[in-house]
């Protein structure tokens, strides 16, 4: 872990958020996409309507340290093709995987930033990693959305059953990494139409593979 007094706000980009509005404590999800000076962007697929001048309090989540903040909104914007820019396919549809129905709160900090120690484990957006997920019907490529240690958040063309376990195979740039793993959840997507999101737990991984997984995370980071 690093030292707190290394640690800055960039360091969180890319990682996931909770926050809560002050005024009526509405709590929202979303991803840090932007952090630098006084100003916060986070996306965020949230359907509560919000406006100019509400205040929210922020928690970011990074390997073993979270950050705590307060921010008031500025504007909001929609993640366009340009600004959050990947479009793929999963093989064998005709789908087009999009992050276009995420919008953007741009804010400004509002009070001082604040590290601490957590036991919450970094989770992280990424990009470009595919998996293939083997369940009873056969095996499905997905695309790997965020990451942990303890897990992943894909998005696949096919639903996968609730508390079901699966042998996974993940595509890093440091090699292919397989594990075991639970389905802890499918549901239809709301960023992507006609997509599920799956979040697998791992289950188990060898001598072999977990010393690469953690090698990858921590590049990732």
């Amino acid at each position: 872990m690093r030292a707190l007094g290394k640690i800055s706000p960039q360091d969180f980009i890319g990682t996931r958020t909770r926050f809560q509005r002050l005024r009526d404590a509405k709590l929202f999800t979303g991803w840090i996409e932007d952090f630098f000076g006084t100003k916060v962007v986070i996306s965020s697929n949230t359907n509560f309507a919000v406006q100019v001048g509400d205040e929210f309090r922020f928690e970011g989540f990074g390997h073993h340290i979270s950050v705590v903040f307060t921010a008031v909104l500025d504007s909001v914007g929609q993640l366009s093709l340009v600004d959050a820019g990947r479009v793929t396919t999963i093989e064998g549809t005709n789908a087009r995987i999009v992050e276009a129905k995420r919008v953007s709160f741009h804010l400004t900090l509002v009070g001082p930033v604040r590290f601490s120690a957590s036991h919450e484990n970094l989770r992280m957006r990424t990009s470009d990693l595919f998996a293939v997920v083997a369940d009873s019907v056969g095996e499905h490529e997905m695309i790997v959305v965020d990451v942990s240690q303890g897990g992943l958040g894909l998005i696949s063309g096919t639903p996968l059953k609730a508390k079901d376990y699966v042998k996974i195979r993940i595509e890093t740039r440091l090699g292919p990494v397989d594990a075991t793993g639970n389905v802890r959840y499918c549901r239809l997507d709301r960023d992507r139409d006609g997509m599920y999101r799956v979040g697998l737990q791992f289950m188990d991984m060898d001598r072999v593979n977990r010393p690469r997984w953690e090698r990858y995370l921590e590049k990732a980071a």
